[in-house]
């Protein structure tokens, strides 16, 4: 049996509804009233009646006992494993920036044995440009970049008020991909409004995690028939962005050559299965 509230709320009105049948069977008014003489009033017949029902009641009561037992079980295992994965990646980002700090601060350290005043200057900017850039991709890591969303129907006075139908969009998103449970910070769109150019929508996250979760179930959008066309993607920069366009023209030549193959694009590189 699976657990649900409704199935809950069902089994209270089963059992509410058997107990005011006994009370009126044996003509009481409370519940307190119930005990041995009062029911001492019932015949064998509409006894074993009774007793049955309870009964089923009770073993159906049980089964949803073990059943909801069972969701907070696998909840708790699911939330353990969020944070233990928000909690390896914010090591690891710590970790970076431990590692970046150390190697420029070595490089400043070897500078100024030289007394160089200029280039100690340097090279304390870029630690701290090392830092800051460590600190963006942190930020960056918490947003989506959703494309393919057109925003035609929003009005001039929406977009002056700032109100724009992204958040309500973003909602619809995370419904069809099963990510109820993501904490979104704030949505918008980026850029100015053009009649020839779809602007995608920047959304953050509370945390990395949603982000992982969202990019991992993102393949459902596809089945859906209000989002087939939307495409999300990571917050990259623009280096970043130019690295990937170029994977994707690439991926697109191999295409053309062989089409008997399905390609697609994992750890910065082209690759390819076998279409079944």
């Amino acid at each position: 049996m699976d657990f649900s509230v409704e199935l809950l709320h069902s089994t209270e009105k089963k059992l509410n509804a058997e107990i005011s049948r006994l009370m009126k069977a044996v003509k009481v008014s409370t519940v307190s009233d119930l005990n041995s003489n009062t029911l001492g009033k019932l015949q064998k017949a509409p006894s074993n009646d009774f007793l049955n029902a309870f009964v089923a009641l009770l073993e159906s009561n049980m089964s949803l006992c073990k059943a909801a037992a069972s969701s907070i079980d696998e909840m708790k295992s699911k939330v353990l494993d969020t944070q233990n994965q928000l909690i390896h990646r914010q090591q690891d980002e710590l970790a970076k920036v431990k590692d970046t700090v150390q190697t420029e601060m070595k490089s400043w350290a070897d500078v100024a044995r030289k007394n160089d005043k200029q280039n100690r200057q340097l090279t304390a900017k870029s630690v701290k440009e090392a830092v800051k850039a460590v600190s963006e991709e942190e930020e960056r890591s918490k947003n989506i970049i959703i494309y393919g969303v057109t925003d035609d129907e929003e009005t001039d006075w929406e977009d002056v008020l700032k109100i724009d139908r992204a958040s309500e969009t973003v909602k619809s998103i995370c419904e069809v991909t099963d990510c109820l449970n993501v904490e979104v910070q704030s949505c918008s769109r980026i850029g100015q409004r053009k009649s020839d150019k779809v602007r995608p929508i920047k959304v953050q996250f509370r945390a990395s995690s949603d982000v992982d979760l969202l990019l991992r179930r993102a393949c459902k959008l596809k089945s859906s028939e209000e989002f087939s066309g939307v495409y999300l993607a990571p917050d990259r920069t623009p280096e970043q962005r130019a690295a990937r366009n170029k994977l994707v023209q690439h991926m697109k030549e191999l295409i053309i050559k062989d089409s008997s193959k399905h390609y697609f694009i994992r750890d910065d590189k082209v690759r390819y299965t076998d279409k079944k």
